[in-house]
């Protein structure tokens, strides 16, 4: 028997399969994404994902949102939860968390270990097309399982048809807001990619959808007929009523017997609210099973939830904000909650972006905003040339400045800011997750 893996070499195992988030070219097929093969893998590792209720979570945009608010909302209930997420911001391990805590390094070692020869007994080799997120996923419910959770919340890696999360039988489906997001693999009308989310719809179990455009709505309703599902449309079945002002977030739902008065929103902006009405339908279902879920444990979990990176800020005198936004709704969302904070001063960018991005769409929304965009790359391989970047934005009229270095376009934007200003780190989860330490640690410089 091999010896057991350390972290790292956990680690340095799981990056030596084809990792598609880091090299961007995504081979969508059942060869590449053989959820037959995976099902074999799980039931040699004796089904974990079986011992535990899921909630499995799909969509373009809010689904990492929609993740953490519900399993807060499951922890406040006083539930032992697992949360399975992606991409990681700062830490692979952030991406397995049992009620709110990553992953320890010698469990996610230990996971691996499990796997790694399980693994090689089925002859999956890196030459085989097995993925990184699939030996992720199986380390998620593995783990989830010896920890004895009672219900795990997934979030999907991409699509949902073809996704390895979609081995699970959950106790509830959600499909958050669907947009135009790798319109090159799951397909470049909202119909079509709706039609890759939906796969995640399983015979007689219910879903929650998020308000959604009429032809992505059309398809999964159709899809949902199909395996006799009963559909909640978050938004029509309960009634948000937002109050206060920005950065302070409050809002009341209504709706199906359930009443939740001023619950204070951590995470900025409308298109939270909107995530929030389908935890709260999400929840109101799950209580059923769990009736420790009431009002009270749903408003309390709405409250305490915390996210890195989704309009996150990390100081408002000046403002300083970091953000993952790389699509165009995202892009759209984060405009939209920055106008609601009324800066009054400068608004700065530090923005990279993505190869396989629609930058041009993306920076051209981004300029109703910004004045001025400080264009610099993260460290991977997919990130799009700074001059490439600035090409872009000089055709759509923007004041720029290019680094090579994203610690030097911090650093140039730290320097730029008063109180009345603000400085937003966007583009790219690779970017966020590069800058936001050392933002974290530079804001206490302006006293």
């Amino acid at each position: 028997m091999a010896s057991p893996m350390n972290f790292q070499e956990s680690v340095d195992y799981i990056y030596s399969f084809v990792d598609f988030e880091r090299t961007g070219q995504i081979t969508y097929n059942t060869r590449a994404l053989d959820l037959k093969a995976f099902s074999e893998l799980l039931v040699l590792l004796s089904n974990p994902h079986e011992e535990f209720a899921v909630v499995h979570v799909a969509g373009t945009k809010g689904k990492g949102s929609t993740c953490a608010m519900l399993a807060s909302v499951l922890r406040a209930s006083g539930l032992r939860v697992g949360l399975f997420t992606s991409p990681h911001l700062l830490d692979v391990r952030e991406r397995i968390q049992v009620n709110g805590k990553w992953i320890a390094k010698d469990s996610f070692a230990r996971a691996l270990s499990v796997i790694k020869p399980v693994h090689a007994h089925l002859g999956l080799t890196s030459r085989s097309y097995r993925t990184t997120f699939e030996l992720l996923t199986a380390a998620a419910l593995l783990h989830f399982a010896e920890e004895h959770v009672e219900v795990a919340v997934l979030e999907t890696g991409l699509g949902g048809r073809l996704d390895a999360t979609n081995v699970v039988h959950p106790a509830l489906s959600v499909i958050t807001r669907i947009g135009y997001d790798h319109t090159g693999i799951l397909g470049g009308t909202l119909s079509a990619i709706a039609a890759e989310k939906a796969g995640i719809i399983k015979e007689n179990i219910p879903v929650v959808v998020a308000d959604q455009k009429p032809e992505a709505l059309t398809v999964i309703k159709r899809v949902a007929a199909e395996k006799n599902c009963p559909v909640v449309e978050a938004a029509r079945e309960f009634r948000a009523t937002p109050s206060g002002t920005a950065p302070t977030q409050t809002v009341s739902f209504k709706g199906n017997g359930l009443k939740l008065e001023g619950i204070r929103l951590p995470l900025l902006g409308a298109h939270q609210i909107q995530n929030a009405s389908c935890v709260v339908a999400a929840a109101k279902l799950l209580s059923s099973k769990f009736p420790s879920i009431d009002a009270a444990s749903i408003g309390r979990g709405l409250a305490e939830v915390r996210l890195m990176g989704r309009v996150e800020l990390l100081r408002a005198d000046p403002f300083i904000v970091v953000d993952c936004a790389h699509n165009l709704e995202s892009a759209e969302s984060l405009v939209e909650t920055l106008q609601e904070l009324c800066v009054s001063g400068k608004k700065i960018a530090i923005i990279g972006i993505s190869t396989n991005k629609d930058a041009r769409a993306i920076l051209a929304i981004m300029t109703r905003y910004f004045d001025k965009f400080l264009v610099t790359r993260a460290d991977t391989k997919r990130a799009m040339s700074p001059v490439l970047l600035a090409d872009q934005l000089r055709g759509l009229g923007a004041q720029i400045e290019a680094f090579d270095s994203a610690s030097d376009a911090a650093n140039a934007g730290l320097s730029m800011i008063g109180p009345e200003d603000l400085l937003c780190v966007t583009g790219s989860v690779y970017l966020a997750g590069q800058l936001r330490p050392f933002l974290v640690e530079s804001a206490g410089r302006f006293g």
